[in-house]
């Protein structure tokens, strides 16, 4: 038997591994192998332990797992009950073994997690932990089994659903409506122009440029305490957002029956607002206002503005009352040195761009070998072309001289309209008791429903693109399970703040909760359902380890 065994020699202390053996009738050591110093064989002991457990690991199989965000869904899911609304309310249907509302909410998680098409479902699927703890297989989770549980769900089924769901939520959280922000968007789809059983997909002024693709419309209500989508609607392309208002704020009435509509203050941008619109409202309004309209208010200076704080926030702002399209309004003008800059700077692009543009006519004009009509009326209808703008209008002085268009910048006019115009935003209201804070506080706070369209809009988690479906039925289940992901995200990072303390958006709670990884270690004993397997969490970061502590809570 091998032995390690230590020599000094001359004050040096050497290691060797020695064995024992018989010669001529005596034991004497044999040295086997020459280590040397302690460095040496400190060294040596570390290789060594490195081969063995390299031998060992050839014995077993190691498999990790995406396992953080998607248990921590199905948790919350599991929380609100939400697989027993969608039972109640669509009909029973079951495929490969599954449930409809059990594929809806796997669906509604994929879409938080990594949006993709139900093609690539199975393969995602695939590298989570979710087939072993659901005992579900990958290979039936395929596209023709997402088609066919959400086939034969109609709209008001979904609408009743939303309503449900959002029923329980207010519920738990003992929240009521009271101050709901409306908005608007759209989404290009790839549905062909040639397909006309489609009625939702239009063109129209797609909000991200894409005017060269129908798109379908979504309106949602939303409120700042939660931050979820409490009703939504899906609609025509290219209806505008005045039209849809008028059929919203009915469909909104039929879908809060226990909440009381004198109670509720509707706040919606200005691009919804028409006479008949706003002098139809059966609830209380703030809204954003154009002052064109009330031109006479352009003509408040800036020193009868007084300061206040809103949000933490100084700003100036100017409160009167104004007959508006026959009813007696709250005004309240705000000045917000941001705009203003904004503005300024538009402004001098525009002239930048207008004095290029007759710099370049001329050049035309002294062209011999240009077509361009040197008459006067002709020349001036180009002019006024190019002066398009309302204010380069009045700030850029033309004149027609012979064969040249002349021109000045008029700086009094410049500063007036500057002065007048620029940084001045007005909100009206009929909610004459509150304050001039409160008003501002609430108008600010529609920005809770921007950031769910920016949301719905991100690439990386809870997108509603790529729409890949044909049929209307099958885009409203679609962005039904989309705001569904979406809502159950907001509510785990919500219980993940009130459970743990952990203050962190949406995107980063799914980004840290997806690199949390599940490891299998199993021997290999030629058994795939071997159960000589371990299951651990792989090591995580700080901010991971108060995020699952907060999940585990739940």
């Amino acid at each position: 038997m091998a032995t390690l065994i230590s020599k000094t020699v001359k004050g040096h202390q050497y290691w060797y591994i020695v064995e024992s053996k018989r010669i001529g009738g005596k034991v004497k050591q044999e040295v086997i192998e020459y280590i040397g110093n302690q460095k040496k064989l400190s060294e040596y002991l570390l290789n060594s332990n490195a081969r063995r457990l390299s031998d060992c690991l050839e014995q077993v199989c190691i498999k990790s797992y995406s396992h953080g965000d998607t248990y921590a869904l199905m948790k919350i899911s599991e929380k609100f009950g939400i697989k027993e609304i969608l039972d109640a309310i669509f009909k029973k249907k079951t495929r490969n073994g599954i449930e409809r509302s059990f594929s809806l909410i796997l669906a509604a998680v994929h879409r938080a997690s990594f949006p993709g098409s139900k093609n690539e479902f199975a393969n995602w699927f695939q590298s989570t932990s979710l087939p072993f703890h659901l005992n579900i297989k990958p290979q039936v989770m395929t596209s023709m089994h997402f088609w066919d549980q959400m086939d034969g769900i109609s709209e008001n089924e979904l609408m009743a659903a939303e309503d449900a769901i959002t029923k329980r939520i207010l519920g738990y959280y003992d929240i009521g409506i009271h101050k709901v922000a409306l908005d608007y968007t759209n989404y290009f789809t790839y549905i062909s122009s040639g397909n006309d059983r489609n009625t939702l997909a239009k063109r129209g002024r797609n909000k991200q440029k894409r005017y060269d693709l129908r798109q379908c419309s979504l309106a949602i209500i939303t409120s700042k305490d939660l931050g979820i989508p409490l009703f939504s609607h899906v609609y025509e392309g290219n209806t505008n957002d005045q039209t849809e208002f008028r059929e919203y704020v009915k469909l909104l009435r039929e879908r809060m029956p226990s909440c009381n509509p004198e109670e509720v203050t509707l706040v919606f941008d200005g691009g919804s607002n028409t006479k008949e619109n706003l002098n139809s409202l059966s609830m209380h309004y703030i809204c954003s206002f154009s002052l064109s309209y009330c031109k006479e208010l352009y003509q408040i200076d800036l020193t009868d503005y007084r300061e206040i704080h809103v949000n933490g926030r100084e700003k100036k702002a100017f409160r009167t009352t104004r007959n508006i399209w026959g009813q007696e309004r709250e005004c309240i003008l705000t000045f917000s040195q941001s705009l203003y800059d904004g503005q300024l700077r538009e402004l001098e692009l525009s002239l930048i761009n207008a004095l290029g543009q007759i710099e370049e006519l001329n050049k035309k004009i002294q062209n011999p070998k240009s077509r361009i009509s040197k008459e006067k009326e002709d020349l001036q209808k180009k002019v006024d072309g190019i002066l398009k703008n309302k204010h380069s209008r009045k700030i850029i002085e033309t004149e027609i001289a012979g064969e040249t268009v002349a021109y000045r910048i008029n700086e009094e006019e410049k500063a007036i309209i500057i002065h007048c115009y620029f940084g001045k935003k007005l909100i009206i209201t009929d909610r004459k008791e509150w304050s001039t804070e409160d008003i501002l506080t609430t108008y600010y706070e529609q920005d809770c429903v921007e950031k769910l369209f920016q949301d719905t809009k991100n690439s990386d988690h809870f997108s509603i693109q790529p729409i890949y479906h044909w049929t209307d039925q099958k885009i409203r289940v679609h962005i039904f399970i989309c705001l569904l992901g979406l809502t159950l995200s907001t509510l785990l990072q919500k219980e993940v703040g009130g459970a743990g303390g952990v203050k962190i958006s949406k995107n980063r709670l799914m980004e840290e909760l997806g690199m949390i990884r599940e490891s299998w270690v199993g021997e290999l004993d030629g058994e795939s359902d071997s159960k000589k397997v371990i299951r651990r969490l792989e090591k995580m970061n700080d901010m991971q380890e108060m995020i699952w502590q907060a999940v585990e809570k739940i």
